[in-house]
């Protein structure tokens, strides 16, 4: 009686009727899901219409992911697989940047998040911090970063430890310093950022590491997905998960 009731006083009486799954991670498991960027070029993300270009994770891929942490069964609507490094603040397609985030949960919840990286996003766009900072900020601790830059997390909740579950009530999620998770930066020439795997056989890329890479006259030249032209018909002879690892392995962007 005494567990519902605390339960109860956090709202989570209703989500405990319909049999949701309370053990659902609010923030990643930074082994599993460390983050990971496609861009760290704000003037590609904000580019109205920017993620419908590049959004690509294929249900083998989302089924994968719950397997990975633990999700045997979920209800219709529990559950989306949440970009850690959302689309819109420059994050992959990758494996390394997804987890299953419930909808249910209370107080903190994917809706709760969406609210952050759209925040992150004006932020970026408008040029009061860096993309690369939004992107290091929501993949070290997604809960640390709502409170700097929103305020404080809705319904008293405090942030979270790196994969507290969600049925522990905020008074005793004591904040702790949240692992600093290196995120990928801007292309530069000192960059040792990995991430390149062999393309399809008819020369695609696959969602995981969409950039391609080739060499011919001009050198080693890596195309985006987006912006470029050349893409669709360049045949890969290399395929990157983001920018950075393709300038690590010597391609250059087109100018």
């Amino acid at each position: 009686m005494r567990t519902f009731a605390v339960l109860a006083a956090l709202g989570l009486s209703s989500v405990l009727a319909a049999g949701y799954n309370l053990q659902a991670p609010l923030v990643p498991d930074p082994k599993l899901s460390p983050g990971d960027v496609l861009t760290s070029d704000s003037k590609l993300v904000c580019v109205p219409g920017y993620t419908k270009t590049v959004r690509n994770v294929p249900q083998a891929l989302k089924e994968q992911v719950y397997r990975e942490y633990g999700v045997t069964s979920r209800q219709s609507g529990e559950y989306e697989i949440d970009h850690l490094i959302s689309l819109e603040l420059g994050g992959s397609n990758s494996l390394r940047n997804l987890f299953p985030e419930s909808f249910k949960t209370m107080p903190l919840n994917a809706h709760v998040k969406d609210a952050l990286e759209n925040h992150l996003h004006d932020l970026a766009c408008s040029g009061k911090i860096t993309l690369a900072e939004a992107q290091q900020a929501i993949a070290s601790n997604w809960t640390t970063a709502y409170v700097k830059y929103l305020g404080p997390l809705p319904g008293g909740a405090q942030p979270v430890m790196t994969g507290a579950p969600a049925s522990l009530p905020p008074t005793t999620t004591v904040p702790a310093q949240p692992p600093v998770v290196p995120v990928p930066a801007a292309p530069s020439s000192s960059s040792t950022t990995t991430g390149q795997i062999p393309p399809n056989s008819d020369g695609s890329c696959p969602a995981e590491a969409p950039i391609k890479g080739n060499a011919g006259s001009r050198g080693k030249i890596y195309h985006l997905p987006q912006g470029d032209a050349n893409y669709a018909r360049t045949h890969a002879e290399a395929c990157f998960s983001s920018a950075a690892a393709a300038q690590a392995a010597g391609y250059r962007g087109i100018r």
